[in-house]
C-alpha cells in the first residue's frame, strides 16, 4: 500500500514537472497578442499594463490574495473605450499551472457554462473563463447591447488564441457526481479557502499545502443539502497526521467514521481513506451525510 501512495507523490511531481515546463515553453506565447487595438468602436487608448506578484495588490487589493495563494507570474490588463459607452476591462492572469487556472475560476463562479475556454461564466456584464494555463476576465459596466456584443468577440479571440487545453486537479475524478451542484464545487491547496462554504475554521487544522489537493462542494437533494469536504495528501502517513490534528483542533468532539448532530441540528462527520481526509459539514439530515461518505468511501477504493 505504502509503495501506491509514493506513486501518487511522485505522479504529482511530475505533473508539477510537466507544467513548469509547458510554462517555459509557452514564454513566447502571449494571447494578449490575438486582442485587437480596435473593435466595435471601442479603442485601446490608454497603456496596457502589467501587474506581478509586488504589484498586485495596488492592482486588486481585494482579491489578491487568491491570486497569489494559487500561483501565477502576472496579469496584462487593457482598457478599450467608446464615447457614450462602458468601458470594457480585460484582464488575462497567467496562472503557474492549469491546476491554479481552474481553482481561481471555482473560486469565481456561481453558475457553470462552456461558452468560452474549458469552463466559462457568462453574467450581466461580464465574462470569465480558464483555459490551459489561463484565467481570463473581461467586464462592463452598466452593460448595454453593443457592449455584450463585443465582450463576446474578445472571449472568442482570447480563446481562439489558447490552442492548449489544460488537465484538471486529479481530486476531481474521486468525487461522486449524483446529487452534485456542479457549480458549487471549489478547488483550493490553501488553507484560507476552507471556508468557502461554511466555516471550519480560521486556522490550517487539516495541513492543507501546496502538495495538498483539496475540494469542498455542496450536494442537494430534494428536502436536504450538505456541505462535503475531500482532501488528497501525498501518502497515508500525511493524512493520518491530518485527521489526528482536525480532530483535536474542532470546535466539536468527533470520531473519525462517526456522524454527530451538533448544536445547531446539523449533522457532520470526518474520517480517513487511504491518503485522503473526508468530511461532511452542515448536512441537514443523518442519512444524506451517512450516503455522502459511504460514496465517497466507494470512488476513492474504486
Amino acid at each position: 500500500m505504502k509503495s501506491g501512495f509514493s506513486i501518487n507523490r511522485l505522479i504529482t511531481q511530475i505533473f508539477f514537472l510537466v507544467s513548469t515546463m509547458n510554462l517555459i515553453a509557452q514564454t513566447n506565447f502571449d494571447p494578449a497578442r490575438s486582442l485587437p487595438n480596435e473593435i466595435n468602436g471601442w479603442n485601446n487608448e490608454q497603456s496596457d499594463r502589467l501587474f506581478d506578484n509586488e504589484t498586485l495588490f495596488d492592482y486588486i487589493d481585494g482579491s489578491a490574495e487568491m491570486f497569489l495563494s494559487f500561483g501565477f507570474s502576472k496579469v496584462f490588463n487593457r482598457i478599450y473605450s467608446r464615447d457614450n459607452q462602458p468601458d470594457i476591462i480585460v484582464d488575462i492572469f497567467f496562472m503557474n499551472s492549469s491546476y491554479d487556472a481552474y481553482g481561481v475560476f471555482t473560486h469565481s463562479v456561481g453558475k457553470l457554462e462552456h461558452e468560452f475556454g474549458q469552463q466559462s461564466q457568462r453574467s450581466e456584464g461580464a465574462i470569465i473563463f480558464w483555459k490551459s494555463n489561463y484565467y481570463v476576465s473581461i467586464l462592463c459596466h452598466p452593460e448595454t447591447p453593443e457592449s455584450r456584443n463585443t465582450i463576446s468577440k474578445l472571449a472568442g479571440l482570447i480563446d481562439e488564441s489558447i490552442k492548449e487545453t489544460g488537465p484538471l486537479p486529479e481530486v476531481i475524478n474521486y468525487i461522486s457526481k449524483e446529487n452534485l451542484i456542479e457549480e458549487s464545487v471549489r478547488y483550493f491547496r490553501h488553507y484560507n479557502w476552507l471556508n468557502s462554504h461554511t466555516f471550519i475554521s480560521n486556522y490550517n487544522i487539516l495541513n492543507i499545502e501546496q502538495n495538498t489537493h483539496g475540494i469542498l462542494a455542496r450536494y442537494n437533494t430534494e428536502s436536504d443539502s450538505v456541505i462535503f469536504l475531500l482532501i488528497m495528501y501525498p501518502d497515508e502517513s500525511d493524512a493520518g497526521l491530518a485527521l489526528n490534528k482536525f480532530i483535536d483542533s474542532y470546535t466539536e468532539k468527533l470520531i473519525p467514521g462517526q456522524i454527530k448532530q451538533t448544536k445547531n441540528s446539523l449533522w457532520l462527520g470526518v474520517n480517513r481513506i487511504n491518503n485522503f481526509v473526508i468530511g461532511i459539514f452542515d448536512s441537514s439530515s443523518k442519512e444524506l451525510a451517512s450516503i455522502i461518505l459511504d460514496r465517497a468511501i466507494a470512488v476513492i477504493n474504486k
